[in-house]
């Protein structure tokens, strides 16, 4: 009787112990959605901070020759919307940091 009452118990210990694990990862989980989410609120970028040029000078140093004179190439025939040029803009060389303004660009359509 008492071998089977310490395998019950064992068990339930083993039991307790993942759900103790698994409660962890779940809050881990829910922090860090948390926080990005709160990272992607506080990138709000008014039309009025940034034109064509401001573009391609943040893009200028991560894009190619070809790829930078065809973003150039393209402003007059975008009237120099900024939108435009930072969807022009956008390629895999350029760092998390430039991609994200890019992106703020695009969904403000200026």
């Amino acid at each position: 009787m008492k071998l089977h009452l310490y395998r019950y118990l064992k068990i339930f210990n083993i039991f307790i112990n993942l759900m103790k694990k698994i409660i962890c990862v779940f809050g881990l989980m829910l922090i860090s959605t948390n926080s990005f989410s709160h990272q992607q609120e506080n990138l709000n970028l008014s039309c009025d901070n940034f034109s064509w040029s401001d573009v391609e000078a943040l893009v200028h140093p991560y894009l190619d020759a070809t790829l930078y004179n065809a973003l150039i190439m393209q402003g007059q025939s975008a009237n120099y919307k900024t939108s435009a040029a930072a969807t022009q803009a956008m390629d895999k060389s350029l760092p998390e940091s430039v991609t994200k303004i890019l992106q703020a660009l695009i969904l403000s359509d200026c």
